[in-house]
C-alpha cells in the first residue's frame, strides 16, 4: 500500500497494483485461452454531456456489489479428455489491487454466486491464473 494525498489534502492508502492494469491482463489471458470476458465496471465520465462543466457525478449506474469481469472460457483440456462434450465454464471476477477489499454489497453477491454454484473469484490476475491452473486450463 501506498499513501496518496487528494488535491483537497485527504491521505489515504492506495494499493500498490492498479486494478484497471489487473484487469487488462486476465482480458489478456482469457483472450489467449479462447474464452469472452464482458467487462461490465466503466469509466466514469468526467465532463457534462450537456454543459460541458466538470461532473461531481461519479456513478456508474450498475447494481451495487457486481463483479467486474463476467467471464466464459471453452472447457479445458482436462475437461475435453474426460467428457468431449465438455460446457463452458462462467465466472464472475472481482478485480481488486493487492490490499484491496470488499464493500459489503460486493461480499452479498460473492455469496449468492457462491450459494447458486457459479465460480466468483476475487483478486487479481494472480488470483485467476492460480484457479485457471487448478482447473487445467494453464500450467
Amino acid at each position: 500500500m501506498t499513501a496518496t494525498t487528494t488535491s483537497r489534502g485527504v491521505t489515504f492508502l492506495r494499493p500498490t497494483t492498479d486494478e484497471k492494469h489487473e484487469q487488462a491482463n486476465i482480458q489478456e489471458l482469457v483472450g489467449h485461452l479462447g474464452g469472452r470476458v464482458y467487462v461490465l465496471g466503466t469509466r466514469r465520465a468526467q465532463y457534462c454531456g450537456l454543459c460541458g462543466g466538470r461532473t461531481t457525478d461519479q456513478g456508474t449506474r450498475q447494481t451495487e456489489g457486481l463483479g467486474d469481469l463476467a467471464i466464459y472460457l471453452p472447457p479445458s483440456p482436462r475437461q475435453v479428455r474426460a467428457n468431449p462434450d465438455a460446457p463452458w465454464t462462467f465466472l464472475w471476477v472481482e478485480c481488486k489491487g493487492k490490499g484491496g477489499t470488499l464493500t459489503p454489497e460486493q461480499v452479498a453477491f460473492r455469496y449468492f454466486n457462491q450459494r447458486a454454484g457459479v465460480v466468483s473469484l476475487v483478486g487479481g490476475f494472480d488470483a485467476v491464473r492460480e484457479w485457471l491452473t487448478l482447473g487445467g486450463w494453464v500450467r
